[in-house]
């Protein structure tokens, strides 16, 4: 067994109460661990806290209670700059701006170290299935699953041990939701990456494994193996109904 490179321990996110309205709960006291090199996927209805916990995890959200030790070490120990850069977020639309698909991806945060020489940047678009040739091409002439795997690739640039994955094919058409399908599953294996993805997509928990956790009004209500077949039996009825493509209470089924 491979030592944990996240462990989650009993995390709550509370927003405090605003000019008439109770504090609310996004998330209760959540546990679960994620070993190196695994795949965790994140499922669940709207609402359900699923982005929060994602971003509890580098520090984009901060938890009102519990733990998120990453590598051994509490996460608020480490800069959240080194942090992000080891634990690298998708967002579910990506975001890329007027000039080159080779200037958008020197794209970084102030004082991020890094490799941007072209050779680095040729060898990224080739990792998520672009013609190296492409490097000097008008990014805002990509289409959508273009654009999300060149936001994978930026990410790729910081050397993540996690990859992050928000929702990274809600908004994408049939063609180009297989394509980065086969991205990230391909970089899963050839980089040994850990990742945390949330998703509709029950095909990107088949090929990436791992496990999967349901969440509803911001608490777990399963945490199972999705890759075991010995499992597969006892695995909760909903996650079963979710990896089967049929319908699940409060999970919006995608295409």
């Amino acid at each position: 067994m491979n030592a944990p490179i996240f462990e989650v321990q009993h995390l709550s996110v509370r927003y405090p109460p605003q000019r008439g309205r109770a504090a609310a709960a996004i998330l209760d006291d959540v546990s679960f661990s994620l070993e190196r090199g695994r795949a965790l996927t994140l499922v669940g209805p709207s609402g359900s806290g699923k982005s929060t916990l994602l971003r509890c995890l580098n520090r984009l959200v901060e938890p009102t209670a519990g733990t998120v030790t990453f590598a051994g070490r509490d996460i608020r120990a480490y800069d959240p700059r080194e942090l992000r850069c080891r634990v690298a977020l998708v967002m579910q639309t990506p975001v890329l701006f007027e000039g080159t698909i080779g200037d958008n991806l020197r794209l970084r945060p102030a004082g991020v170290p890094g490799d941007f020489s072209e050779p680095r940047l040729r060898s990224a678009l080739s990792e998520v299935g672009f013609e190296p040739e492409r490097l000097g091409e008008d990014a805002t002439t990509l289409s959508g699953g273009e654009k999300q795997r060149v936001a994978i690739a930026r990410a790729l640039l910081r050397d993540p041990e996690v990859l992050l994955l928000d929702e990274p094919t809600s908004a994408l058409d049939p063609p180009n939701v297989r394509l980065v399908l086969t991205t990230i599953s391909r970089l899963q294996e050839g980089r040994d990456l850990s990742i945390v993805a949330v998703t509709h997509q029950p095909e990107l928990v088949r090929r990436l494994g791992g496990s999967l956790l349901y969440l509803v009004g911001g608490r777990v209500q399963a945490f199972q193996a999705a890759d075991d077949p010995g499992a597969r039996g006892a695995i909760d009825v909903r996650l079963r109904a979710f990896l089967a493509g049929e319908p699940v209470a409060g999970v919006e089924k995608r295409a």
